[in-house]
């Protein structure tokens, strides 16, 4: 690979001492090497810096840098963009990897020059049975076709209507992040990969999917051993995902766009489905009936989604007794 195509491989992390060494291994492991792995830890209170400092001594590849605060991933990957020197930028979660092959294969096909940014799709991963156990997309689904605004947003409709790519972990041309001033909102804390990838688009890059499944996505309870990872992901905050799509549906770039409008709208209903099913299993577990009563009395439209997740609720207590 030569120099003009070196990535910088950003992983972030907060509290992530039970797993943070698988995700370092894979980047330490990867067929064609990252210029650099860069860790940034958003103020862990756990053996996290420690575990962090060690890899750092013992690799030359590896800087490890930290938020001025705990500011959530958005403040933490730009921390990272800030110090990144390769022409390319990837990105890991701390509770994910990457497959020894990953960036080979996105950077062959980055090396065709069509396009500013590339993914692939995702290979889900079952952490207690330690094996993958499928593919998001599925072999031949993924488009070859260059992805549009409004294919992306399509993709991102929520609310159990197909896989949201905005889960994608795209590797991003650095100098067009550059000239475009293209940063993660730091007020976002969920959804933020969405709202990066809607912006990279609105300024005209070109994103590319690629037929591979490299990136290991850890689920939150596996499909084979049925367990949950005891990897923490922060719970999902739909609401304010939900806002979000409302606000970018309002954004001077887009609100002429009537289908795109209409799909943003589409993924805040969406959005808000998710969030009622989420309220309604947290209240039922808490047996706090009065908010339940409460959310009916704000929003009426609520009922429906309340009165699905309750029979849900008791079709699988039937089933367990």
């Amino acid at each position: 690979m030569n120099t003009s195509m070196s990535v910088s491989l950003i992983i972030t992390t907060y509290n992530a001492q039970a797993f943070i060494m698988r995700a370092m291994a894979s980047a330490l492991e990867q067929t064609a090497p990252p210029l650099e792995i860069i860790v940034v830890d958003d103020c862990s209170t756990d053996g996290t810096p420690e575990i962090l400092g060690r890899l750092e001594r013992g690799h030359d590849k590896i800087r490890v840098l930290s938020t001025p605060r705990n500011g959530g991933p958005s403040l933490a990957r730009n921390v990272g963009l800030d110090a990144a020197r390769g022409d390319w930028v990837a990105f890991l979660d701390a509770d994910d990897a990457f497959a020894p092959e990953r960036l080979e294969v996105i950077m062959a096909r980055a090396a065709q020059g069509d396009c500013d940014g590339v993914a692939d799709d995702l290979a889900y991963y079952d952490a207690i049975a330690a094996q993958v156990t499928g593919r998001a997309m599925g072999a031949g689904q993924v488009p070859r076709a260059p992805v549009s605004l409004r294919d992306y947003v399509a993709h991102n409709l929520s609310g159990g209507k197909g896989f949201d790519w905005g889960l994608l972990k795209p590797v991003l041309r650095r100098k067009f992040l550059l000239e475009h001033a293209i940063h993660y909102d730091p007020a976002v804390r969920h959804g933020e990969d969405f709202l990066l990838m809607v912006t990279f688009l609105l300024a005209g890059g070109r994103f590319c999917l690629t037929d591979h499944a490299t990136y290991l996505y850890t689920q939150r309870q596996g499909s084979v051993s049925m367990q949950a990872s005891g990897m923490s992901r922060t719970t999902i905050a739909y609401r304010d995902m939900h806002d979000t799509a409302l606000a970018l549906a309002d954004d001077p770039r887009m609100r002429d766009d009537r289908e795109l409008v209409d799909l943003l709208y589409q993924r805040a209903a969406g959005l808000q489905r998710l969030d009622d099913s989420h309220f309604v299993s947290v209240a039922l577990r808490a047996g706090a009936v009065g908010a339940i009563l409460q959310r009916i009395i704000r929003r009426p439209a609520f009922l429906p989604a309340m009165i699905r997740q309750v029979a849900m609720a008791l079709r699988r207590r039937l089933s367990h007794s």
